[in-house]
């Protein structure tokens, strides 16, 4: 990386400001689908917090995310019921996953404002690297300092995480695609 790419990463991002924000979980929404039966896609948000950092250098910033697992809605009372148990999620004893960025430098194949952020998801008691491609959108002001708005994406096999869903018949496992897409767009609070 040279420094001439990440000072004008800075500069292409409107009202950057460097600084430490929380994640403001009623504004910032984590999204989650994954393939069902191979033709239907089921979609699902989940509650995030946390912490974002925002270095003079964008290549020093990171997120640190906490992601309450027990908040999953896909708009179905019964799959969420199913989703939580100790079948999939077993949220009883594993109420969160948490990500925690350990590296982050310009994404070359996107425009100015684009990083990749290396980073690790601690799931279901494993912990594996996990990159999102991030874009810092903007820092917005309502009155106070500005606060950023960053948007990412990413994706996890889930028996990576030992995410398997514990049923009879087996196939009702297979059912369920392996590839886990991640959308998120995290806002600092004011």
């Amino acid at each position: 990386m040279s420094n001439g790419r990440e000072l004008s990463s800075a500069a292409e991002i409107p009202g950057y400001t460097a600084g430490t924000w929380a994640i403001d979980p009623d504004r910032s929404t984590l999204r989650f689908s994954v393939k069902h039966l191979g033709v239907q896609t089921v979609r699902g948000t989940l509650w995030v917090e946390g912490q974002i950092v925002v270095a003079d250098d964008p290549a020093h910033s990171g997120v640190e995310a906490m992601v309450d697992l027990g908040s999953v809605d896909t708009k179905s009372k019964g799959r969420d019921k199913a989703i939580r148990s100790a079948r999939l999620l077993d949220v009883a004893n594993h109420p969160t996953a948490a990500y925690h960025s350990t590296a982050t430098a310009p994404d070359a194949a996107a425009d100015q404002r684009a990083f990749v952020l290396d980073g690790e998801l601690s799931f279901l008691g494993i912990t594996r690297p996990v990159p999102l491609r991030i874009q810092v959108e903007l820092f917005v002001s309502d009155g106070g300092r500005p606060r950023p708005i960053v948007s990412g994406k990413g994706q996890f096999i889930r028996s990576d995480f030992g995410l398997v869903y514990r049923v009879r018949p087996r196939f009702l496992d297979r059912a369920i695609g392996q590839m886990v897409s991640v959308d998120v767009r995290l806002e600092g609070s004011a």
